[in-house]
This record gives C-alpha cells, structure tokens and sequence, in this order.
C-alpha cells in the first residue's frame, strides 16, 4: 500500500513540478466557505444481523479560505456536529491545503469524505456522511486520459506512550478505466481496495487488543447510458466480485476470508426522480466501513455472536432530489430491501437538506458539484 502511494504520489508531484504557473493567471482571494448538512436516517430494521436505528442532526462547517493562486488554496475552520436529542456537541478544528492542477488535485489535513472514494455500498455505507464526515490525512485525486484514480489514507486514531487504546488507520485506492470517452455511452472498469488497520506499538498492552489488518477489494464493469443534461434519464449497471481477507497476525474474527457478488441498476430522470435495484450475494463477508446489512456478521447491541456464512438480499431504492435555492439541495429517498434468508422485507427512510457555498470542486466525473452520493443515478 505504502509503495503504491509513494508511485502514485511520485507521478502527481512530478505533473505539478512541470506545470507553468506563470502562464495562469495568479487569482489572490480570501472568501468565507460555508457547509451545512442536515440529516434524517431512519432504519426499520429487526434483523438478526443489524437492528433499527436513527440518525438525526445536523452538520455545520464554516471555513476561511485563502486561494493564493488558481492552484493553491488553504482552508481553516471548524467542524461542529449536533445529533438531535444528544446532549454532547463534537467541535474539531479544521486545517486542509489543497494543490491542484488540470490533471490532479491533492489535498492534506481535515478533507471530508462525501463521496465515499466511489466505493461501492458493501465497501464503504452511505451512513459514514454522518458518522465519519471528516477525514484526518490525505486525498489525491488523478483524472488521466482514460483513468480516474482516488488513493487516501485516513488517520482515524492515533496514539502516544501510554494510550489505553489502539490507532486506527484507513487507505486505499480506487481505479476507473475509461476505454470510451463518448459521454452518452460509456464503459468503465472498476478496481476498487481499501484497508483498514487497527494496533499499535506505544501504548498500554491490553490482553483484549488484537492487531487486525482487514484488506477489501472489489473489480467490476460499469456503463452508463445517456445524460441527464441531453436526455430525460440516464441509466447505469454495475457489477462487482467483492473480496474480503482479515491479514492480522492472529486472526480473531468469524471468518478469516470471504466474497460476494453486488449488482446495482440505477435510472435518474431530469426532473430529480430516480429508482435503483441492487442485489447482494454474499459469502463469508466481512467489511469495516460497508453497509452493516450486508455483513456475515451481527452488529446488534448487546452482541449475541451471531452469524450467516450466506447472505441474499435484495435492494430497491426510490430517491428523489431538488435544488430549492442557490446552493441548497433537497434529498430524499425510500430504501426498502428482502432478506431472502430470514424472509424479512424492511426498509430505511432518508432525509438531507444541504447547503454550500464556496465550497471547492472535484476532478473525478460525478463528484464536481461535491454533493452526497445519494443524489447519484
């Protein structure tokens, strides 16, 4: 992972250094930058593997913002999240510098995560928006001839001499090769690998810490077909072979291997409508930032030590977005899904309300308006 990130890094550095900024106009500018997420997700769900629950509150980050050129900016502000009924408010100051140029953008310090680095439901759940909004670290995005790359690592927790608790790292690399530019028919593949670290050398020895290294992966085709901006719908089918392999020296979890299969279809209409269906086929799967539905693992509280080696599931989404004012956009959508094991048929509820203003832009298709993923087709 280090030796990938340190090519990766290698190449953008070296496309920077050979950039001319004399020849682009030196913009000196300080504006104010405002985020505001809000948020309903409530889950109906009384299953053995995850039960319901409700995520209801409210995100806001104001930031100053210093662009010293078209390619530099430096932001400074402060993170403020308030879950409703929660009495405990999260406050976490916020620093990013962001290096761009046409073909990478690269940014270190407190970058927020909307988009999920693209990866796909089982690898990285939608809730993360509000459980992992910021990430700690680096994000370098590459947009190339016929390859967009996203690699990140993530410095959830860290630890000094003495910490009673463990540090917790989060990275990878997400590939798309685009052997067609035409942007009304268009196919992709897919890579997709992300690993999550939890251990430590420096604090306290614990005999219930255990050093896990979980890799997982996923490689697939996608297409699309049409843009909402030329045509009434866009639809777009994906499928994956997801991977699942727990590397830690003494494994001490269900399953030390596992694998699935997710296909999705998504329909996005002009007038903000859009529908998905999406069917999940699971082995043996196990995945630190997936959706907790699609695990073969229980993570109901308190634990029962659940577990299925075989999971079946199928989605279907109904999502409706509009933008009621300049900046702000409107989100909702019905999420109801089968368990083909347990013969449950449950469903989840969304609510967003988004506000942004000054906020920057992203190099990878589908991301440039930097809204949540839901509002994808």
């Amino acid at each position: 992972m280090l030796l990938t990130a340190g090519i990766v890094f290698f190449n953008a550095f070296n496309s920077f250094s050979q950039s001319r900024t004399d020849s682009v106009p030196q913009k000196k500018k300080l504006e104010i930058g405002i985020y505001n997420f809000n948020y309903l997700r409530d889950y109906e769900y009384f299953s053995p593997i995850t039960e319901g629950y409700t995520l209801f509150g409210s995100i806001v980050q104001p930031t100053l913002v210093f662009n010293s050129s078209d390619k530099i900016s430096f932001r400074s502000g402060v993170f403020i999240q308030q879950n409703f009924g929660d009495d405990s408010i999260r406050i976490q100051p916020t620093f990013l510098l962001t290096i761009r140029n046409k073909k990478n953008d690269f940014c270190i310090g407190n970058y927020r995560n909307e988009n999920g680095h693209q990866l796909i439901e089982p690898l990285w759940f939608s809730d993360n928006l509000v459980t992992d909004n910021i990430e700690n670290g680096y994000n370098l995005k590459q947009k190339l001839k016929h390859f967009e790359i996203d690699s990140w690592l993530d410095w959830n927790r860290a630890i000094k001499k003495g910490s009673d608790f463990q540090e917790k790292v989060f990275g990878g690399v997400t590939l798309n090769f685009n052997p067609n530019k035409n942007n009304h028919r268009l196919i992709q593949f897919p890579i997709q690998i992300c690993i999550q670290h939890i251990g430590g050398q420096i604090n306290q020895p614990d005999t219930s810490f255990y050093v896990q290294t979980i890799l997982n992966g996923a490689v697939g085709i996608k297409s699309e077909i049409g843009e909402v901006e030329h045509y009434p719908i866009r639809i777009s089918a994906e499928a994956y072979f997801v991977y699942f392999r727990d590397y830690s020296p003494n494994p001490n979890m269900f399953f030390k291997e596992g694998n699935g299969i997710w296909a999705i279809i998504k329909m996005k209409s002009k007038k903000g409508f859009g529908i998905e269906a999406a069917y999940w086929q699971g082995k043996n799967f196990i995945s630190p930032k997936g959706n907790s539905l699609v695990q073969s693992v229980e993570s109901v509280y308190p634990s029962k030590g659940y577990s299925e080696k075989d999971r079946k599931l199928f989605f279907f989404t109904i999502k409706y977005e509009k933008e009621i004012a300049k900046n702000a956009v409107l989100m909702l959508s019905g999420e109801p899904y089968y368990d083909f094991k347990n013969k449950l048929l449950e469903y989840g509820i969304h609510l967003h309300l988004l506000f942004k203003l000054n906020e920057d832009a992203h190099l990878i298709k589908g991301t440039k308006n930097s809204f949540p993923r839901i509002i994808d087709p």
